[in-house]
């Protein structure tokens, strides 16, 4: 402190010579000393009586820099002239003065809510800018209407300035509140400062907001300081109905049809329908990944390409019993085996955009537990023949299921790893089918 002393004196006297022959004040700027002995600018903004600053507050200036080095590094030293009081505040190396209004609530206030347009930012931005005041937005995110994220950057250029950041507005918004009043309990406040009304508001910002300070005046930002945010808020939930509706095959264990092995059980593969309707519950953990939960109802229909054969249950296995040879005087229309299943999908969405409109694609698996199982046979004009039975299906399927959609629509496709019928009791013991499907969900 003594050296700090010494050298302030002498590159005093050394300023003070240099101000009194200068031949007018032409300068918004003020040389003082350095903690560290050596010569820099001080901007002035704010200052109303620059003779006066010249003429009394030079000297005194300096010496409060000297006399209060060690606490000028985390506060900030009130020096009173002949009608105004300045205030002196270090930001790393250098020393900003401003002058302090006689006002008792002279203060600057800038409040962004969520529903703040970008014309209105743009304004905000604009008016600041009349009073020195730059303002800066990165990172903004607004969708349907409404900010979704924002970092703010403010530089008073007197000295205060700073950054803050939310990807969760609160409701009554996020700004900054910069006080000239000479009486202030902060003269500089920004983050969430507008949520708490009590005695303790002032003080709160201080745990939400560092302020720091880059060398040079041009860049005096602080390091960025991000809000701290609750994670569980950072989730959003979503939920809306979804209606599947597509084809249905199945494929041996050789991933054929078996058409190609000419068997009777061969489908006929635009009349084999499914159908879906599921509670879909979507959890975002970004604007980019989503995780949807689909519980609904699923009906498989597998409708076989010959009408003559129809499914029945054997004391063994499902077996195709022929119509052509044992009923010979009827006209088969249509043949089918229906199964409804309680369905279970979890399918994380990767979105190629933070609109919800945006183009995605995702898979994820499946379960399903059979709740239901018939076997329909119609024949001539309204002749029907409708069996309900297990027909030795497995009560447990599981798969993959693959999804890609833009705008309101998806595509989807899903893979049974597990067999239609219990293991050796399908149509042909050693020919295990597998259900595919594929369609659209709107």
């Amino acid at each position: 402190m003594k050296n700090i002393i010494k050298i302030s004196m002498i590159f005093c006297l050394g300023l003070m010579s240099h101000l009194a022959s200068a031949s007018g004040w032409s300068s918004d700027t003020l040389k003082v000393i350095q903690a560290n002995g050596e010569m820099v600018k001080i901007i002035l903004n704010n200052i109303q009586d620059k003779e006066e600053v010249k003429a009394f507050n030079l000297k005194k200036i300096v010496e409060s820099i000297s006399e209060n080095a060690g606490d000028l590094q985390n506060e900030e030293v009130l020096i009173s002239g002949e009608n105004v009081t300045y205030l002196i505040k270090q930001s790393g190396d250098y020393y900003y003065l401003s002058e302090l209004s006689t006002k008792s609530n002279d203060r600057y206030v800038v409040q962004i809510f969520e529903t703040t347009s970008r014309a209105e930012l743009d304004k905000i931005k604009e008016d600041a800018s009349k009073r020195g005041i730059d303002i800066a937005y990165e990172n903004l995110q607004i969708i349907n209407g409404k900010i979704e994220a924002i970092t703010l950057k403010v530089d008073c250029n007197d000295g205060y300035s700073g950054t803050a950041s939310t990807t969760n507005m609160p409701e009554s918004g996020i700004g900054f509140i910069r006080d000239y009043s000479a009486n202030a309990d902060a003269h500089f406040q920004m983050g969430k400062i507008f949520e708490n009304n009590d005695d303790d508001s002032d003080n709160d910002w201080k745990s939400e907001f560092r302020n720091g300070f880059k060398d040079g005046f041009d860049t005096a930002f602080n390091e960025e300081k991000v809000i701290e945010k609750d994670r569980d808020r950072l989730v959003k939930h979503d939920h809306d109905i979804d209606f599947s509706m597509g084809l249905n095959n199945y494929l041996n264990s050789n991933n054929q049809f078996p058409d190609t092995d000419n068997k009777n059980f061969t489908l006929d593969p635009l009349t084999s329908w499914t159908y879906g309707i599921h509670s879909n519950h979507k959890i975002s953990v970004s604007p980019y990944v989503k995780f949807n939960f689909q519980l609904g109802l699923l009906w498989n229909n597998f409708a076989l390409a010959d009408n003559n054969y129809q499914f029945i249950k054997g004391p063994e296995k499902v077996e195709l019993f022929d119509n052509d040879l044992e009923r010979p005087d009827i006209s088969p229309t249509r043949s089918k085996l229906n199964i409804t299943y309680l369905n279970l999908n979890v399918v994380p969405m990767f979105h190629f955009g933070k609109s919800s409109n945006a183009f995605r694609i995702g898979a994820g698996p499946f379960g399903s537990y059979r709740i239901a199982s018939k076997s329909k046979f119609k024949y001539d004009d309204k002749g029907k023949d409708v069996v309900k039975n297990n027909f030795h299906i497995n009560n447990w399927k599981y798969g993959i299921k693959a999804q890609v959609g833009w705008k309101g629509v998806d595509l989807f496709a899903t893979y049974d790893l597990s067999p239609i019928f219990i293991e050796d009791r399908g149509p042909e013991a050693d020919y295990p089918l597998r259900a595919i499907s594929f369609g659209v969900i709107f």
